[in-house]
């Protein structure tokens, strides 16, 4: 086997994780994330419940990780309090799979094994991955469980849907390999942008005509949660501003909710002094209607039109208004003459970086998993990124930030 080396995976090589294993079917699956940490370069120890050991021997896991396996807390064989050692010695633990058992054990702050001492005892970030039946998933108790275990500011790796060992269908089943190890390698990445502040808007905006409807678009906020974990992982202090969405942005405290252009509008304009990065992803409507009605209409005419004036335009203010050591990152959907559309705006609107998304390729664009992207700087260099998932394009985002940083310090006059 070739020897890996730093280029393989620079987050993962190296690094200390300690996998808790716990005692569900899914417990084999964990065999198969050891070995790709392995792979990646990662210096891998094990730690078992005693019912995770009636699934999956300890040999098993000694022989994979090329560590001692341990599950007993009071190991005769360690000169040093198990717990506390491997608590303070690893970067990351992941806990694979989480049992409904173990998940309320551990959000009650019982430690009656050895694995829950080390979680209890360790400063290191946490990922969790849950695996049970979906009623079991699906319970209040559970449920407020996963929650307070988020708030703490555990990583919990959602449970994906289909069929269960136990024979029913639903959410409970193990996450996809892929999934864990891409959240193992986002939580160990260098705080490359600790130092900066952003504000990020994201969703859609509704502009009402009654009460009860309203004109949008289908955006669902999902770029936006990539770009906030991302960002959030890279240590960046985040606000986010959303508009309608249909993802889970309740691990962010820094989260306030808009409807309309104007509210949103509001909301950044009176944030902007304070933030270094402005990173403009939300679906804003280009117009609203001239009248809005307080009351409901009603059908009484087999055709009606409407009145509509223009919407403010949130980025172009910000461009106006932002500081020369302010970076501004825009988002445009287009359909045609995507590149000439984005440098214009760019020009127009005073941004560092525009994110043009061609939405008239499949599988692309407002709620989907992927974009059809182009980055363009503002000396008009392009790069072409293609079919991209919206977690890969947070990341060249974030890489970007990095980047435009370093070009702004090395234009400002020394001191």
């Amino acid at each position: 086997m070739a020897k890996m080396t730093k280029k393989n995976n620079p987050g993962l090589n190296g690094k200390n994780i300690l996998v808790g294993v716990t005692g569900g079917i899914s417990a084999y699956k964990a065999c198969e994330v050891v070995r790709i940490l392995v792979k990646e370069g990662a210096n891998v120890n094990v730690v078992m419940t005693n019912n995770a050991e009636k699934f999956i021997s300890k040999m098993t896991f000694k022989y994979l990780s090329g560590n001692k396996v341990l599950s007993d807390m009071y190991d005769d064989d360690s000169s040093q309090i198990s717990h506390i050692e491997l608590a303070d010695s690893s970067d990351l633990i992941l806990v694979c799979p989480a049992t409904a058992n173990f998940i309320s054990k551990f959000s009650g702050g019982i430690a009656d094994n050895l694995l829950l001492n080390i979680l209890l005892a360790t400063k290191s970030p946490i990922v969790v991955c849950p695996a049970m039946n979906v009623n079991m998933y699906n319970n209040s108790i559970i449920k407020g469980n996963v929650s307070k275990l988020k708030k703490l500011g555990t990583t919990i790796v959602e449970p994906a849907s289909g069929e269960l060992a136990c024979g029913w269908e639903g959410k409970g089943r193990l996450a996809e390999l892929e999934t864990i190890v891409k959240t193992l390698k986002k939580k160990v990445k260098n705080k490359d942008l600790a130092d900066e502040k952003i504000l990020l808007t994201c969703g859609a905006t509704r502009e009402y005509l009654d009460p009860i409807r309203f004109i949008s678009n289908p955006s669902s906020g999902r770029m936006g949660l990539c770009l906030a974990n991302e960002l959030s992982s890279r240590g960046a202090i985040t606000k986010i501003i959303s508009g309608y969405v249909e993802e889970d942005f309740s691990n962010f405290d820094n989260n306030v909710s808009c409807q309309s252009c104007d509210e949103m509008a509001k909301e950044v304009l009176s944030n902007l002094g304070k933030y270094s990065v402005i990173i403009k992803a939300a679906a804003v409507g280009d117009y609203k209607f001239k009248n809005k009605r307080k009351n409901k209409l009603k059908k009484a005419q087999d055709s009606v039109t409407f009145e509509m004036d223009k919407n403010i335009d949130i980025l172009g203010e910000v461009g106006k208004k932002k500081k020369k050591n302010q970076i501004l990152i825009g988002f445009c959907a287009e359909t045609e003459n995507v590149i000439k559309n984005a440098k214009q705006k760019i020009k127009n609107k005073n941004l560092d970086l525009i994110v043009a998304n061609d939405v008239s390729v499949n599988d692309s664009g407002f709620g989907e998993k992927n974009n059809f992207t182009y980055l363009v700087d503002n000396n008009n260099k392009v790069e072409r990124l293609g079919l991209i998932s919206k977690e890969d394009l947070s990341i060249e985002i974030g890489n970007n930030i990095d980047k435009i940083r370093a070009r702004l310090k090395k234009a400002s006059p020394k001191n």
